[in-house]
């Protein structure tokens, strides 16, 4: 039997990495790996520049809580080189700063960068930085038919891209809205830093929708489709606003705000107050019975086409309100279907188109309050060639006040 000689090698391994070369790897006496080093070693060599140190104190923190501190060491793997941990850095940042400020840092991150790569311009296209972004752009148009209403979408993120597409197809495939004159330009894409919309669950989305005064006033379309931001979908003036996660049934809803339909449920008090006490007359609410027969004589129905329901609109006014239909609507819950006579009453809207706000008007009375009068009038042009009656209503006046020599 032949005994096996103990190598003078003893504790150590050879690989063979290419002819005439080896490799020796100790296996007693090397340094520890990093996750078995004490923390103030770690944080010493993360501090020096050792990358991966760097990220295991990011994700030791982060588990711990410790956001500040893991945003801070994220930033040192970054700093030392290691760029696959900005997806890591932007989510953290994201949940501990909101989406503003992450997508503040982003563009300055990316400002410091020579060119930026395929994975970096797909992050810049996550929030809103599309001078970075090389994505495509999707839109809908509608062809077959002249276009009472146009609507100019405008997004600040790939997500609100994503779900502009999306209710875009829902609206093609509804039987009713899909069947109606409105057209989709194609979307209009705002930096996110510019645009600024909320993030706030439970309140009124709101943005700078200032910075889309030249658009506005270059015309081309009536009303403003903002899909950014999260927080409560909104119309105001010309303006839909919706959520980055807004359902079809809320932009139905929400779409038809734009043609002079109100919420069946309670408004608030200062709407309630507006809404409630006007002459206006409303596809679907009656603040009165007696004005049954105007009405009636306004859209052209009978009395058996209406089934008065009282509804809880103008409550906080002090007034009974009513709807026209005896079954739960969209108006109510954005998840009823729209009545048959609501559709009828949509139609009759887009007949008119003249007669809806356009985005327009309500530009020129923002620029009226800073006294700009050159974007005043402009706006006001462009509101009054759609037909607007107000608009060319006051243009006839401001051109009948005198000018000084």
């Amino acid at each position: 039997m032949r005994l096996n000689k103990k190598s003078r090698f003893s504790g150590f391994f050879y690989i063979k990495n290419a002819p005439g070369i080896l490799l020796f790897s100790c296996l007693l006496g090397c340094e520890p790996a990093l996750e078995h080093l004490p923390e103030q070693q770690l944080m010493d060599k993360a501090q020096q520049g050792h990358g991966a140190a760097a990220v295991l104190l990011a994700k030791k923190r982060e588990r711990q809580g410790d956001f500040p501190a893991a945003l801070n060491w994220y930033q040192k793997a970054l700093d030392a080189g290691l760029t696959n941990e900005l997806d890591a850095l932007l989510a953290l940042k994201q949940r501990q700063d909101g989406f503003l400020a992450t997508a503040s840092y982003l563009e300055h991150h990316l400002q410091q960068q020579q060119s930026v790569n395929a994975a970096e311009a797909d992050l810049a296209a996550d929030y809103g930085l599309w001078h970075y972004a090389q994505s495509p752009a999707y839109f809908a148009s509608n062809s077959n038919f002249s276009c009472s209403l146009t609507l100019q979408p405008v997004v600040q993120s790939k997500a609100g891209s994503r779900q502009l597409q999306l209710l875009q197809q829902q609206w093609q495939q509804d039987s009713q809205l899909s069947s109606l004159p409105v057209c989709f330009l194609p979307e209009k894409r705002m930096n996110s830093t510019d645009l600024q919309c909320s993030y706030q669950a439970g309140q009124r989305i709101q943005c700078q929708y200032q910075v889309l005064k030249p658009d506005v006033a270059q015309g081309g379309f009536s009303q403003l489709l903002v899909v950014a931001g999260e927080g409560t979908a909104n119309y105001n003036n010309g303006i839909v606003q919706l959520a980055e996660s807004s359902s079809f049934e809320v932009f139905r809803h929400e779409f038809a705000h734009i043609l002079g339909f109100i919420d069946e449920y309670s408004l608030s008090t200062e709407v309630a107050q507006a809404e409630c006490r006007s002459d206006k007359i409303r596809p679907n609410l009656l603040t009165d019975q007696t004005q049954l027969d105007l009405y009636l004589q306004h859209w052209q129905l009978q009395r058996h086409d209406i089934q008065m329901q009282p509804v809880e609109s103008c409550d906080n006014a002090g007034v009974q309100a009513f709807a026209p239909v005896a079954t739960m609507s969209f108006m109510r819950s954005h998840e009823a279907e729209i009545p048959e006579l609501y559709f009828k009453l949509m139609q009759k809207v887009l007949a008119q188109p003249e007669l809806i706000m356009p985005v327009q008007y309500f530009y020129a009375y923002l620029a009226r309050q800073e006294q700009d009068w050159y974007h005043w009038r402009l706006l006001m042009d462009q509101a009054a060639k759609q037909g607007y009656p107000d608009a060319q209503h006051l243009l006839q006046e401001a051109s009948a006040i005198p000018t000084a020599p």
